[in-house]
């Protein structure tokens, strides 16, 4: 039977709440639901729409015969016209493509992976319209997430938008996703043992907004992770429930900052110059060893429990398939000594550890030979 993915206290979806922090969090997705069956999962979400204008289906050309066309099946048996886009690129001119074409559409619906659902939200969110997150994979945080990876020219930016405002995850369309891809996103999650040390540092140094509940829900999120790994990666809940709950952690910060630190920052400096062939999650996963292993040069901030050092995160990735080394991805150690040298540039707003303790070219070689990522390890 469908069920719901969380058991939060602090946390009620679709509402608001006043928080130990100061703020008002307000919850935009109303709605989680995991269960075996796509068709029993949509019967309980089809009403709950203002459905005035048609749905645009947004999927991927694999991903729409694979599930693509029932959503839409079942949203035409329910008497609502239906459209089918595909977005095989996520960047602005397919979402201003999927934005002309779904000009008229009252709901979206992204059918498919991290491609398509970055497209599908940002569009959405330019429209006006809510949409419904279908993902096929867990490739990334992003599936309940108020941030879409859209490239502006040749440079992948994070972009504000809103949260789905319903998530509905099938356990055989995720356990059919190449293995790559649930490792990528095994990845990107275990990499959240230090972006949450760079959003502490942040806060202790610089004294930046803080959301204890925030922060408690990521480490819940990487905790979960870590157990899906440790049980042979074979029941998808503990996968699903940490992406959501990145996500959600996200839309309460009203920023990625709760899950993306400086190991973000070196994988968007290798999209940035075209550097290797890792997946997001993949270059993520090996920033953060980089990252872990850097922070074990500091006692600071203090520890909280969740942190996992550099050689025990390397073997949970290598235990989620994961790469675990720059030469996995094809990044050069000259590349890789750049990256560590350079990326905290691209945002230098948000402090991490490589603004906290900037690296000299000697001492970004130093951190890769130390990682096993360069030279003999």
């Amino acid at each position: 039977m469908p069920s719901s993915l969380l058991t939060i206290p602090e946390i009620r979806l679709g509402e608001e709440f006043d928080c130990s922090c100061g703020r008002v969090h307000r919850v935009a997705t109303r709605q989680v639901f995991f269960g075996d069956s796509l068709g029993e999962l949509l019967d309980l979400v089809t009403g709950g729409f203002d459905q005035r204008g048609p749905t645009v289906v947004v999927t991927g050309p694999r991903t729409r015969t694979i599930a693509g066309e029932l959503v839409k099946a079942h949203f035409t048996k329910h008497g609502h016209d239906s459209i089918v886009f595909e977005a095989e690129r996520a960047d602005i001119g397919t979402v201003s493509e999927l934005e002309r074409a779904a000009s008229n559409c009252s709901l979206a619906v992204a059918v498919g992976g991290g491609t398509v659902i970055d497209v599908c939200k940002y569009a959405a969110h330019r429209l006006g319209i809510p949409f419904i997150s279908i993902p096929t994979t867990i490739s990334h945080d992003g599936i309940a997430s108020p941030v879409a990876s859209i490239l502006l020219g040749s440079r992948r930016t994070s972009l504000m938008a809103t949260p789905p405002q319903t998530v509905v995850i099938t356990e055989p369309l995720i356990k059919l996703s190449p293995k790559r891809l649930i490792s990528s996103g095994c990845a990107d999650i275990l990499a959240k043992t230090t972006s949450l040390r760079d959003w502490l540092l942040g806060h202790l140094v610089k004294d930046e907004y803080f959301c204890k509940t925030t922060f408690n829900l990521t480490v819940s999120a990487l905790l979960d992770i870590r157990r899906f790994i440790d049980e042979g990666c074979r029941d998808v809940l503990p996968l699903a429930s940490a992406a959501v709950k990145c996500g959600l952690a996200m839309a309460l910060a009203e920023s990625s900052r709760p899950c993306s630190g400086a190991e973000h920052l070196f994988s968007h400096y290798l999209d940035m110059v075209g550097e290797g062939v890792g997946l997001h999650g993949e270059q993520v996963g090996i920033g953060a060893i980089l990252m872990a292993a850097r922070y074990e040069d500091f006692d600071y901030p203090p520890q909280q429990g969740f942190e996992l050092t550099f050689q025990d995160l390397r073997g949970y990735l290598r235990r989620a398939g994961a790469p675990t080394s720059i030469a996995d991805i094809e990044v050069s150690e000259e590349a890789a000594v750049k990256a560590l040298l350079e990326c905290k540039n691209l945002r230098p707003e948000r402090y991490t550890i490589l603004h906290h303790a900037p690296l000299t070219p000697a001492g970004a070689y130093t951190l890769l030979k130390k990682t096993g990522m360069a030279g003999e390890p």
